[in-house]
């Protein structure tokens, strides 16, 4: 989420709640955000031990799957000797300019 919504969003709660009850509830926020992190930091020590594997916990990052940066990593990389090059063929290239109007009925 980025910074700007999240002060969108804070300003519409404080609006709705007001100053008081806002500092409550951000309190409870506050506290099960780390109930939550306790809870999954116990699970992972649970895995750990039950599996007897460890394991890194980055391989599994739902961000690394983002296609923005698969994208951008591809173009910045440069590509390696064993990566054959893709030329084009009669399948990729058309040999002229193709009709935009294929099927249309011009009788009408």
């Amino acid at each position: 989420m980025d910074v700007e919504k999240l002060l969108v969003i804070a300003a519409i709660a404080g609006f709705c709640l007001g100053p008081a009850r806002l500092a409550t509830h951000s309190k409870q926020l506050t506290a099960f955000l780390r109930q939550l992190r306790g809870w999954a930091d116990t699970t992972k020590a649970q895995i750990e031990e039950q599996t007897g594997v460890d394991i890194d916990w980055s391989e599994l990052d739902p961000r690394r799957y983002d296609p923005r940066r698969i994208i951008r990593d591809a173009l910045t990389q440069p590509p390696t000797p064993h990566e054959p090059t893709v030329e084009p063929t009669a399948l990729t290239h058309t040999a002229g300019p193709t009709n935009a109007r294929t099927g249309v009925n011009d009788d009408i």
